[in-house]
């Protein structure tokens, strides 16, 4: 029998992810992956008509068959890339979105004011925005996880890519957890979080949203903001005068936060939009 050729699986690939709502070079990615090659060899595989090799192209089989199913790429490939590198993902933590590098960026800003900064970055998930600063400031990073199934992600990821960031297993509104690691009233120069803003009722249309994102990571309360409010009079208490707090949010819900910070003694919010025009983070300065 002729040896499938990397170009017609992929081609057929494409077709059948389509079908299922899925655009994109998923199809080449997962081809990729399953190769233990880049993109850029896949592609140079696909002009040159080379073969698929079985073993590859059974795991490439299997992986389009998860994704048609509208499970997620980085679930599939058990990576996904963020800032200047690759996470590890899985079951159980929130996938990192590319938007949320716009918090790592309003954080880095402030910082580079700053000498010997120290960052608290509340519920890290995956470690993405603790790592991110990290790796791209000379500040000291206490990243906190209160979820069981995400802090192992964590824990693999900032020992992997930055092992000088102190990770906390707890819920940061603890602050004798906090003051564990050095956390303490007014020892911050920066506090960051991409916090739950999903309000209860507004169910994610996306289903790679609604079935695969863990609920914590999504839901807080009716209007989204529970987790936030009670964060911003914690955020007042660890800053230092002139330190940053800086939230994710939804875009519909910056003036609820600027007010939120302003009742909390804060000064100088202000909401910014992402690279789709959509307001996206908050801050403000303590």
């Amino acid at each position: 029998m002729q040896p499938t050729s990397v170009s017609d699986a992929v081609r057929d690939a494409r077709a059948r992810l389509s079908a299922a709502g899925i655009e994109g070079p998923d199809a080449e990615l997962l081809a990729a992956w399953a190769s233990g090659a880049s993109l850029g060899e896949v592609r140079v595989d696909m002009a040159t008509g080379r073969a698929f090799e079985a073993d590859a192209l059974v795991r490439f089989a299997q992986a389009v068959a998860r994704r048609e199913s509208r499970e997620p790429l980085q679930h599939i490939t058990g990576a996904a890339p963020f800032r200047h590198f690759e996470l590890h993902v899985g079951p159980g933590v929130f996938t990192p979105r590319p938007e949320t590098e716009l918090l790592v960026e309003v954080a880095l800003r402030h910082l580079r004011r700053v000498v010997d900064p120290v960052v608290l970055d509340v519920g890290t998930g995956s470690g993405a925005v603790a790592i991110a600063i990290a790796r791209e400031s000379r500040a000291r990073v206490v990243a906190v996880e209160q979820s069981p199934a995400a802090f192992p992600w964590a824990r693999r990821n900032i020992a992997d890519l930055a092992p000088e960031v102190v990770l906390l297993h707890a819920d940061a509104r603890d602050v004798s957890a906090l003051a564990s690691v050095g956390v303490t009233p007014g020892s911050l120069d920066a506090f960051v979080s991409n916090p739950p803003y999903v309000p209860d009722a507004s169910v994610p249309a996306d289903h790679e949203v609604r079935g695969f994102d863990p609920h914590a990571a999504l839901y807080s309360g009716a209007d989204g903001l529970d987790l936030i409010r009670s964060l911003a009079p914690l955020a007042a208490d660890l800053l230092a005068p002139g330190g940053l707090v800086a939230f994710e949010h939804a875009e519909h819900q910056g003036e609820a936060i600027r007010e939120m910070l302003a009742d909390a003694g804060f000064t100088r919010a202000e909401t910014r939009a992402d690279l789709t025009g959509r307001d996206r983070v908050t801050s403000a300065v303590r």
